[in-house]
C-alpha cells in the first residue's frame, strides 16, 4: 500500500508541474486513462473519477487533469483542465442502450468531448461497443468503433475504433484509433479504485496516466 500511495503522490504532483504550451484534453469517448476501465463504461451513479495524464515530450499537451461523475445509470458528466495553458474542455456521455453482457446486444453511447490529442476539439460522437468474456475471470475482448464531428461547425468527420483485451481482470493491452492518429497502450488495474495506464501516443510519444475512483461500485450490467 506504501508503495502505490508513494507512486500515486509523485504522479500526480509531476503532472501538476507546468511543462511546456498544454491544451486541454478529454482523450477519446473509450480510452481506459479516462474511464478507468478497457472500453469506457460509463461510471455507475454516485461514482467519482480522477486523472491526470502525463505526456513529457507532448508538444501540445504535457500535463492534464481529469474529473468525471456519475449522474445515472445512463449519463456521467466530466471536465478536463490543463494547468499551463488554463484551458478547459467538458464532457457529458449518454448510454441509450447498454450492452448484454450475456448476448451480444452492444452499447450505444453517444457524447461530447474531445476525442483527438494534440489540441482542446470540442467534438460529439457515438460509439458501439462491446466486451465479450471468452474465459471467465482471464480473458475478454473489448471492441468499440464510432463516429465524430467538431463543434459548433461539424465541418469534419472521424471514425473511432478500439480493440483490446483484458487479461485476468488485471492487465489490459489496447490499440485505439482516433480519427487522425493511433495509439497504443497498456492498462493495470492496480486495485477496484486505482488504474495505471502507459501510452505509445501517435505511436512514438511516451504517456502515463494514473486514475483514481471512488464511489458505490459498478452497477450490475443487464
Amino acid at each position: 500500500m506504501r508503495f502505490w500511495t508513494i507512486l500515486i503522490l509523485t504522479t500526480l504532483l509531476a503532472v501538476l508541474i507546468p511543462a511546456g504550451s498544454a491544451r486541454a484534453q478529454q482523450c477519446g469517448p473509450a480510452c481506459p486513462a479516462c474511464s478507468g476501465k478497457a472500453i469506457g463504461d460509463l461510471l455507475p451513479p454516485g461514482t467519482v473519477l480522477g486523472s491526470g495524464l502525463l505526456i513529457p515530450d507532448g508538444e501540445e499537451e504535457t500535463a492534464v487533469l481529469n474529473a468525471r461523475y456519475g449522474l445515472f445509470s445512463w449519463m456521467d458528466a466530466g471536465v478536463g483542465y490543463a494547468v499551463e495553458a488554463e484551458e478547459v474542455i467538458w464532457s457529458v456521455r449518454v448510454q441509450p442502450i447498454a450492452q448484454n453482457l450475456d448476448g451480444w446486444r452492444p452499447a450505444l453511447i453517444l457524447g461530447t468531448g474531445s476525442v483527438q490529442t494534440g489540441g482542446s476539439d470540442q467534438s460529439a460522437y457515438l460509439q458501439l461497443a462491446k466486451t465479450v468474456e471468452i474465459v471467465e475471470g482471464r480473458l475478454a475482448t473489448s471492441v468499440a468503433g464510432g463516429y465524430a464531428t467538431d463543434l459548433p461547425d461539424m465541418q469534419e468527420d472521424w471514425v473511432l475504433g478500439l480493440l483490446s483485451l483484458t487479461l485476468y481482470d488485471r492487465v489490459s493491452p489496447f490499440y485505439t484509433f482516433d480519427g487522425i492518429n493511433s495509439h497504443v497502450g497498456l492498462s493495470y488495474f492496480a486495485t477496484e479504485w486505482l488504474t495505471l495506464t502507459a501510452y505509445a501516443l501517435e505511436m512514438s510519444d511516451f504517456a502515463l496516466s494514473v486514475v483514481i475512483q471512488w464511489g458505490p461500485g459498478e452497477d450490475e450490467e443487464e
